[in-house]
C-alpha cells in the first residue's frame, strides 16, 4: 500500500487479475500499480522499483520470486593431478566469491600460484575472460555458475 512503479507499461485494466495476466505477457512490465484517482484502475508498469511513497495512496505488486528448486546433490569432484604435492578437485559449473590475485592461461600456473597465496582458496576459470584461471577468495564453492564457470579446489 502507499507505493507505485515509475512509468507506464501497457494497458490498464478493471481488475487486477487482468492487469497480472497482461504484465507476465508483456516483457516491459515489472508490476501493477492501482491509481485511485483514475477509477481504480490496474494499470502496468516499467518500475522495476517498487517506491513507498506514493502521494495519491496508489497501492503496487510485483512478482514475487519463486523459491529456488533444492538444488540436485553435487557430483563427487573429479581428482586433477598433483601439483607440488596437492591434489586438486575440479567443480563443473561453479565460483568462487571474490580474487584473490592474478589470473593466468594456464590452471598448472595458477594453481602453483594459489598454493603460494594465503590468500588463495581456489581457481575459478572464467569462459567470458578467453578462459583464464584466477584465484579466489571463496572459501566456499558455489555450483550455481550462470556464465559455465568451473572451480577447483585443493582436496
Amino acid at each position: 500500500e502507499n507505493s507505485f512503479l515509475y512509468s507506464y507499461a501497457g494497458s490498464s485494466f478493471d481488475t487486477l487479475e487482468e492487469a497480472q495476466k497482461a504484465c507476465l505477457a508483456n516483457i516491459k512490465c515489472n508490476g501493477i500499480t492501482q491509481e485511485p484517482y483514475n477509477s481504480g484502475r490496474y494499470t502496468q508498469r516499467k518500475g522495476p522499483d517498487v517506491h513507498d511513497w506514493s502521494p495519491t495512496g496508489e497501492t503496487s505488486w510485483t512478482v514475487c520470486d519463486e523459491p529456488e528448486p533444492e538444488p540436485e546433490p553435487e557430483p563427487e569432484p573429479e581428482p586433477e593431478p598433483e601439483v607440488e604435492g596437492s591434489t586438486w578437485c575440479r567443480h563443473e559449473n561453479s565460483f568462487l566469491y571474490s580474487y584473490a590475485g592474478a589470473s593466468f592461461s594456464t590452471l598448472e600456473e595458477a594453481q602453483e600460484a594459489c598454493l603460494a597465496n594465503t590468500k588463495c582458496n581456489g581457481i575459478t576459470q572464467e569462459p567470458y575472460n578467453s578462459g583464464r584461471y584466477t584465484q579466489r577468495k571463496g572459501p566456499d564453492v558455489h555450483d550455481w555458475s550462470p556464465t559455465g564457470e568451473t572451480s577447483w579446489t585443493v582436496c
